[in-house]
């Protein structure tokens, strides 16, 4: 059982089987609009990528920008379906004037996700996972692990990033482990790569020239700098509080929010579930429950949004998340800012350093699509 909530958005990518042998070599061309731009003007170009083997009708272009000094990168990805893509980046106002090198990379793969559940119950039915895109579109599956616990999402396709959660069917008190990998997040090596370059503003030519002269891609740059040391003495900080710095994201980063703990805390994790624990903790916020159990919130009379992990979701789904695995919950007050003026719940779940050793659960993942077919580069 499956829905799809926007039928473009999600694509299941089969495999074409083994066709034709190969009878000329593979070619990756790259056609670039300008190749002499200013901030704001929007970089186009063309990918066509002619293959043999119908296995790489579906693959990713990997796109890396990078200074001719080597101390930045900026990193795209794109989906290549039939050996074609062409879209448009936006340069931004904070781009340096200068010369950059553009190196396009194919890998012979598509978005998808695979894991491993920890302790898998192989009389299990089976998970269940539900995909939150950032435009709200949403896709529920359903997977049968290996005896081993491994598994493999299908193909798909979105942009920017999800957030991806898995269920075990029939279960409502979760507690499956997963260790979570993209395919596209993986090292690979590369099917084809090309390298051209472009010019932003006023350049110093002869020191441009020579330096592309010489320029040759590494993809391992990664090259850290020192400061000057300094000392500074501050009052240490609570670990929500780091969270928040770490975690939260645009609108939700600024305003006026009450903020509950629930990673040193310990009353949002001994409640039944996180609306409950609300009830009676914030004022103006009214929390009531339908004949059907299902939760309805408002604030002067207005609904109130209720976001993910930064991903807008209905009432239920929220209701669902186990309260141990909840970080952080940002409340904003109507105008008091968040991302809506009507009054705003944010649930941020435990991730990264702040995960306990001893956590038992961990099913709930933000997942990094593809770079939207226009997009800004800053």
């Amino acid at each position: 059982m499956f829905k799809i909530t926007s039928p473009i958005f999600f694509l299941f990518l089969l495999l074409i089987g083994n066709g034709a042998k190969a009878s000329t070599a593979d070619t990756l061309s790259v056609t670039i609009e300008k190749h002499e731009l200013q901030k704001k003007d929007t970089l186009f170009f063309e990918c066509n990528y002619k293959f043999q083997d119908p296995t790489k009708s579906k693959i990713t272009l990997n796109v890396v920008i990078e200074n001719l000094v080597k101390t930045k990168q900026w990193k795209f990805r794109y989906p290549l379906i039939n050996g074609n893509s062409t879209p448009g980046i936006i340069i931004g106002d904070n781009i340096p004037d200068g010369k950059y090198a553009i190196t396009y990379i194919l890998q012979n793969d598509f978005l998808k996700v695979k894991g491993k559940i920890k302790d898998f119950d192989v009389k299990s039915k089976g998970i269940n996972y539900l995909l939150l895109t950032k435009n709200k579109d949403s896709y529920i599956g359903f997977l049968s692990p290996q005896e081993s616990g491994y598994f493999t999402t299908p193909k798909m396709i979105f942009e920017d990033t999800a957030r991806i959660v898995f269920s075990e069917t029939g279960k409502k008190n979760q507690r499956l482990y997963i260790d979570l990998e993209t395919y596209l997040d993986s090292t690979f090596t590369p099917i084809a790569r090309v390298t051209d370059f472009i010019n932003i503003g006023k350049l110093d030519t002869l020191k441009d020239k020579a330096i592309v002269e010489n320029y040759q891609f590494d993809p391992n740059t990664n090259k850290k700098f020192t400061l000057n040391e300094v000392t500074v003495k501050s009052v240490a900080k609570k670990k929500v509080e780091l969270f928040d710095e770490e975690y939260a994201s645009g609108l939700f980063k600024f305003g006026f929010p009450q903020i509950f703990d629930g990673i040193e805390g310990t009353q949002i994790g001994n409640a039944m579930d996180i609306f409950s624990f609300l009830q009676g903790r914030v004022a103006g916020l009214k929390v009531n429950r339908d004949a059907f159990g299902n939760y309805n919130l408002k604030w002067r009379e207005a609904n109130v949004d209720i976001y993910l992990d930064e991903f807008k979701v209905e009432n239920e789904m929220a209701s669902y998340v186990n309260t141990n695995d909840i970080a952080m919950v940002k409340v904003f007050p109507p105008m008091s800012g968040g991302p809506t003026g009507n009054g705003t719940i944010a649930i941020y779940t435990k991730r990264g350093a702040y995960y306990t050793e001893n956590s038992t659960r961990k099913y709930n993942f933000q997942v990094i699509g593809y770079t939207p077919d226009i997009s800004t580069w800053k």
